[in-house]
């Protein structure tokens, strides 16, 4: 059966016009195949297809779709392990194909039923298309959290299928994987992943050689040749390097962007390797993971108004382009405000809310009316001052209010994971930090984003709802490094050590007691 899932085919071309005789090499833009000689030292060129798998059928769909004279072109296939001995013969075949149809007929493929599936399809789009437009409800519940359009607004939509369960095999993932079903469904993760999305990041716990390991991935499923669905782990990645993609190469502003916001900002043409189909997509950068994704820009679909906010006409255009649109006021059903940029996003199959751009109405006119006012100002100490405590707030963010990665804390350098966590919002642990006394210390590194800055914490801040245990470099930290004061140490002329909260032995208890003993004052 594994030997069978191997075989592939290459398809024999004839334009029906000319006469001419070609290998099938791909897909143009103009939806026409793209050909090679039919010459066996060209194999290397030949497009191969899966016997068994969907390739061929993505390939005649964007055929029919795409190429304006369809009937031109007639196709033949052979094994592409006999390419150096049937192509001879087919070619000599094709060379008067009617008198030589009952031998080329187990060779002919017959294009018809692809052909009236691209036909339905486009007059199911042209029929939605007509239908009025469901509005969408988007809502920012904080900065730094990403928005995302509920897939099942797209479940009304003529022609839409999510995933099928059924065909879902879930006691092979929890095997294999350690994902249970319904950890994803209490999560609100299945539902997603039903609607082609990904999940949160998740714990996985996948076997290798025998031996479990647990990381941290998003997850997706994603159907086979047969119609199997699968699931799809993407873990956490190190930062892209961001040279190119799908081979599109990235420019200097195509980094900067992905870097700053997340997304390219733009619409690039990507080619399919299977079809060789030019697909205009939009590119994004997973925040959660840093893998690089993409998605056809038919599939987006840009809203008329977001809440009770209309989006212009003109707004519709930029974000169709990919452009960013900046500083829109946006009114949710409830009444409340708060101004944000808006973008395409591939994560989001949509559009998004960029994060960290969130702020209030009375906060954004504050800073517009600082901005003009300072510059209508002669560059002072005062401008000198505010362009100091912007370069200082720069270092912990970028420029559209994300995280700034950091590699290290006082010293204490990031493994791979911290960095990834830091960046994601959240709480890294450190251990054996130098407090200023020498000594270590243990303590917890979040971004806040009201300070838009890190902030240290004595126990970790992600379990706030949780009962927080004891610190035991709490009271150190807070008598070595910021100068407060602990009353059972308070009199002792050494620095506090690593879980020290009272004296640790006879000479520093005396110097604890000495003061109140000269507190009783001379006796009369």
């Amino acid at each position: 059966m594994a030997k069978k899932k191997d075989e592939k085919d290459v398809l024999v071309v004839r334009d029906e016009k000319t006469g001419e005789i070609s290998v099938v090499a791909g897909l143009n833009a103009d939806g026409t195949p793209k050909r090679t000689p039919a010459k066996a030292e060209n194999a290397q060129s030949f497009l191969q297809f899966d016997r068994h798998g969907d390739v061929l059928d993505n390939f005649f769909k964007n055929f029919f779709r795409q190429c304006k004279e369809p009937s031109r072109f007639g196709f033949y296939r052979i094994a592409a392990d006999q390419v150096d001995s049937m192509l001879g013969v087919m070619k000599d075949l094709l060379q008067h194909p009617y008198q030589n149809k009952h031998i080329l007929a187990p060779h002919k493929i017959d294009t018809f039923p692809y052909q009236q599936q691209v036909q339905e399809e486009q007059t199911a789009q042209q029929t939605e298309k007509q239908e009025p437009q469901k509005q969408e409800n988007m809502e920012q519940q904080k900065e730094q959290q990403q928005q995302q359009e509920s897939p099942q607004q797209t479940q009304g939509k003529r022609g839409y299928q999510p995933i099928d369960e059924s065909k879902i095999n879930w006691q092979e993932l929890e095997d294999r994987w350690g994902v249970k079903r319904d950890d994803l469904e209490k999560s609100g993760d299945l539902t997603k992943m039903l609607n082609y999305g990904k999940s949160d990041l998740v714990k996985v716990k996948p076997t290798f050689g025998g031996e479990s390991f647990e990381l941290d991935a998003r997850l997706s499923f994603k159907k086979d040749g047969e119609g199997n669905i699968s699931l799809v782990p993407h873990f956490i990645r190190k930062e892209q390097k961001l040279d190119e993609y799908k081979e599109h190469k990235f420019s200097d502003d195509d980094r900067k962007n992905l870097r700053e916001t997340g997304n390219l900002g733009r619409v690039v043409d990507i080619v399919d390797r299977e079809t060789g189909e030019i697909i205009p997509s939009y590119i994004s950068i997973d925040r959660k993971t840093n893998e690089i994704t993409d998605i056809p820009a038919n599939k987006v679909r840009i809203p008329e108004r977001i809440g009770k906010t209309e989006i212009t006409k003109q707004e519709q255009d930029m974000l169709r382009a990919g452009l960013p649109v900046r500083d829109k006021l946006i009114e949710r059903n409830d009444g409340r405000k708060f101004v944000t940029t808006l973008q395409v996003n591939v994560e989001q199959r949509g559009v998004e809310f960029v994060p960290g751009t969130g702020r209030s109405p009375r906060t954004a006119q504050t800073q517009e009316t600082k901005g003009d006012t300072s510059k209508s100002q002669a560059q002072g100490g005062e401008n000198a001052a505010q362009t100091k405590k912007e370069q200082r707030r720069n270092t912990w963010t970028n420029e559209d209010g994300s995280i700034r990665p950091i590699s290290k804390w006082s010293d204490v350098n990031f493994t791979d994971q911290q960095k990834a966590d830091y960046v994601a919002g959240k709480a890294v642990k450190l251990e054996n930090v130098t407090d200023k006394q020498g000594f270590h210390a243990t303590m917890y590194i979040k971004f806040n984003p009201e300070k838009g800055r890190p902030y240290r914490y004595d126990t970790n801040p992600d379990n706030a709802q949780q009962v927080a245990p004891s610190n035991e470099s709490r009271t150190q930290v807070a008598v070595n490094n910021e100068g407060k004061t602990n009353e059972a140490t308070k009199n002792l002329k050494e620095p506090l050590q690593k879980g020290q909260t009272a004296p640790k032995d006879d000479r520093q208890q005396q110097q604890q007691d000495k003061p109140k003993k000269n507190n009783k004052g001379m006796k009369m």
